[in-house]
């Protein structure tokens, strides 16, 4: 089933650490909505900055504030699937958050959180099944955004979308807030319900070893970390 289109389940019986899944993915949809993890005075369409990585950060909770951008990466994209004139800035700083950001990011859930999860999960959480499913689905959106990349490098010339593009942009956008709500409502509060202190500093720990490294992704153009106006 493509990943725009999964439908939801019923989590298995015997997880009672899990709310019931239409009030789990409320929850969810709710947190990435708010504006608590952006400055109060940001208007509408601004990006928070990146969350620093350092003792005083769980790594949960960054994760959370990376999820809450990435759903303004969505946005961005449906904005400029949308924009009937060239928005080179839009496409800029959504290349520079496929081509930085969320290659840290996965990495960040599939090498240091997941399997940590995994050891520490109960049998009863039955969270191994998930944890595959999310991590496929890294695998998809990360195909899914590299045959977005001709495209989004067009449009950082100045190029408008082409009707494909715009169809694919609209895709990713759909696909990235479903697997963020499975994440935010499912996966982070069992993390932080089964994680011990010592798993959240060596976790921590890599997370910080991996952004002092460039990521393995494809080069960023000229100014794809500036912000759009």
């Amino acid at each position: 089933m493509p990943l725009e289109a999964r439908s939801w389940q019923e989590p298995p019986r015997g997880a009672d650490w899990l709310p019931r899944l239409e009030d789990a993915v409320i929850m969810a949809k709710t947190r990435i909505r708010t504006s608590q993890f952006q400055p109060a005075e940001a208007a509408r369409g601004a990006r928070p900055a990146a969350p620093n990585v350092d003792a005083a950060h769980c790594p949960i909770e960054m994760l959370y504030e990376e999820h809450f951008q990435q759903r303004q990466m969505a946005q961005d994209m449906e904005a400029l699937a949308d924009s009937q004139m060239p928005r080179p800035d839009l496409a800029r700083c959504i290349l520079g958050a496929l081509t930085g950001r969320l290659i840290h990011h996965r990495a960040d859930e599939d090498e240091s959180l997941f399997p940590r999860l995994r050891t520490r999960a109960h049998p009863e959480d039955e969270i191994g099944p998930l944890l595959d499913q999310l991590q496929a689905e890294h695998a998809q959106l990360r195909d899914m955004s590299d045959k977005l990349m001709p495209a989004l490098y067009r449009m950082a010339d100045g190029a408008l979308p082409a009707p494909e593009d715009r169809d694919a942009l609209h895709r990713f956008a759909q696909a990235e807030r479903n697997h963020l709500i499975a994440e935010n409502a499912l996966v982070l509060p069992l993390a932080r319900l089964r994680l011990s202190a010592s798993d959240k500093l060596a976790a921590l720990a890599e997370m910080r070893a991996r952004r002092s490294q460039p990521p393995a992704g494809p080069p960023i153009p000229p100014d794809a970390e500036g912000k759009a106006e």
